[in-house]
């Protein structure tokens, strides 16, 4: 059952205004109107400010998982050792903020992680863009033999030919041309776009490794 005044069940009035502007609790006179009341922003409230499960609460502060998700929802009151764990806490996550020394640690760690697997994500990037390359190297030489064959081919063509240079010169137009159809143009631009876009990778992982090494 709710009490009349809620506010007795805290050692002070400023842990009660706490709680009442995070609006863990309601500590109006009268019952909550459960129409009225933001259930789902006042969950996610308290669990976004604290990290623990309902399960977790509930063994914290000695209660029953329901009664918790109850309290939660303003539809029940908690035992006043429960309110008053719970009050601390609350003051305790809001005094810490930026300060906290674990988070701190935390982020030092995360951030020599991160710096590993950026220059590993680099190395992999510099790979790929090699391998690009070399393919393009192969296309473009490609590409230029074969015109050049088609060149010579264009040549002798207007030129009085006997067997077996006529057949010779047939075979050569026909594997020139095949050529260019298995390396077409397209694939070229294609490789070269992706070149480009390996670029931008390299360039964008680079900067970020430089800006998390000043970070540390």
């Amino acid at each position: 059952m709710w009490q009349k005044n809620h506010s007795k069940y805290f050692t002070t009035k400023t842990v009660a205004k706490y709680l009442q502007r995070k609006k863990c609790h309601s500590f109006r006179g009268k019952k909550n109107n459960p129409k009225k009341m933001p259930q789902m922003k006042q969950t996610t409230t308290i669990k976004s400010q604290l990290g623990f499960s309902q399960e977790e609460m509930a063994l914290l502060l000695g209660v029953s998982r329901t009664q918790w998700s109850m309290y939660e929802i303003g539809k029940r009151d908690l035992p006043l050792t429960a309110k008053e764990q719970l009050a601390s806490i609350l003051l305790h996550q809001q005094n810490v903020k930026e300060t906290s020394k674990e988070k701190q640690k935390i982020s030092v760690i995360e951030k020599q992680k991160t710096q590993e697997w950026l220059k590993q994500e680099l190395l992999n990037i510099e790979y790929k863009k090699e391998v690009v390359v070399r393919k393009l190297l192969a296309i473009e030489n490609k590409r230029a033999e074969s015109f050049a064959a088609l060149e010579v081919v264009s040549f002798l063509e207007t030129q009085e030919q006997k067997e077996p240079i006529v057949s010779l010169i047939k075979s050569i137009k026909i594997r020139a041309t095949n050529t260019l159809n298995k390396n077409a143009l397209h694939q070229l631009m294609e490789l070269q776009m992706k070149k480009e876009q390996l670029e931008m990778l390299k360039n964008t992982l680079e900067q970020k490794i430089m800006k998390n090494s000043n970070e540390l």
